[in-house]
């Protein structure tokens, strides 16, 4: 085993330390507890009898303090490392001697614990049957690099679900969820601009595309039934859209047009199905509509 040694000794006086410096060519600030002046060392060699506290003048103590430079950022990398590690263990030890009779202390553990139990599942795919979570990304157009983020809850009936899809059915949760996301992203869409052109006003407005903002969908309950010689998989979920839209009316006088912008906040619920028939040929994983719930919109316009 190894201990800590002082390059350059600790206990060595000012008047000597001072013509040190002019002698190595140490700055002036030069800490004799800085990396910069540390060095590993065996016990036997670092013991009181036999360790000498000479200070050379070149080149062995300069060829040191070189190598102690050099190796002075991992040094103090590994040492914050070292003190968030053992953060972490003091708040897990904690967590695991907490008293979960108290109501308030039960409450912080249920909401916090699934997070950690998810992080330590991402890390160790020996754990996956822990994960809370599958994200999935969707490609609405690959041709110009969109893809759709799908948040996919997991409880123990939706990982016994993923499990029959990938392993029986030989499909993925991409494949399932592909058709039915472009569907629903490209029917918010719709929906948007026929709200913008359906609004009150002395002349018809005309909607371009909306774009921009962002579309979040999460899927919170992934279940399945057999029936027949066919598998059904349900999928319900939310989503939130926030999108702009150019949007352009004839003004009231007749003499041209006027060009607005238009912002929507949308969300509500939707589901799906996807059925694996074994009767089919080939045998596959067919996904249905996307039927959206009732519909929740706030539009505001502005020139």
């Amino acid at each position: 085993m190894n201990q800590i040694n002082h390059i350059i000794p600790q206990d060595i006086s000012p008047a000597r330390l001072q013509e040190l410096r002019g002698l190595y060519g140490l700055p002036i600030d030069f800490d004799l507890y800085d990396p910069c002046n540390l060095a590993p060392i065996c016990i036997p060699c670092n013991g009181l009898e036999s360790k000498g506290n000479a200070t050379y003048e070149a080149p062995i103590v300069l060829t040191r303090l070189k190598a102690a430079h050099k190796r002075r950022p991992g040094v103090i990398a590994h040492v914050r490392k070292f003190g968030q590690s053992g953060k972490v263990a003091e708040h897990l030890l904690q967590a695991a001697t907490a008293d979960l009779s108290d109501p308030g202390i039960r409450k912080e553990f249920l909401e916090h614990a699934p997070a950690v139990v998810q992080i330590l599942a991402m890390t160790d795919q020996g754990l996956e049957a822990y994960r809370s979570f599958r994200l999935v990304e969707v490609a609405v157009r690959a041709e110009l690099g969109d893809y759709q983020r799908v948040d996919v809850a997991l409880d123990n009936r939706a990982r016994t679900a993923v499990a029959l899809l990938e392993e029986v059915c030989e499909s993925s949760l991409n494949d399932v969820l592909n058709e039915p996301v472009v569907q629903l992203v490209e029917e918010v869409c719709d929906r948007v601009t026929a709200a913008f052109e359906a609004l009150e006003s002395q002349d018809p407005i005309a909607a371009g595309e909306p774009t921009g903002g962002f579309v979040t969908i999460s899927v919170d309950s992934f279940d399945f039934r057999r029936f027949a010689d066919a598998i059904e998989f349900t999928f319900g979920g939310a989503f939130e859209a926030s999108l702009s839209a150019s949007l352009v009316c004839s003004r009231p006088d007749g003499d041209g047009t006027d060009e607005l912008q238009g912002d929507a906040v949308v969300s509500r619920t939707f589901s799906t199905v996807a059925v694996w028939d074994l009767a089919a040929d080939p045998a596959g994983v067919t996904a249905g509509d996307c039927i959206i719930g009732a519909w929740i919109q706030d539009l505001r316009t502005a020139r």
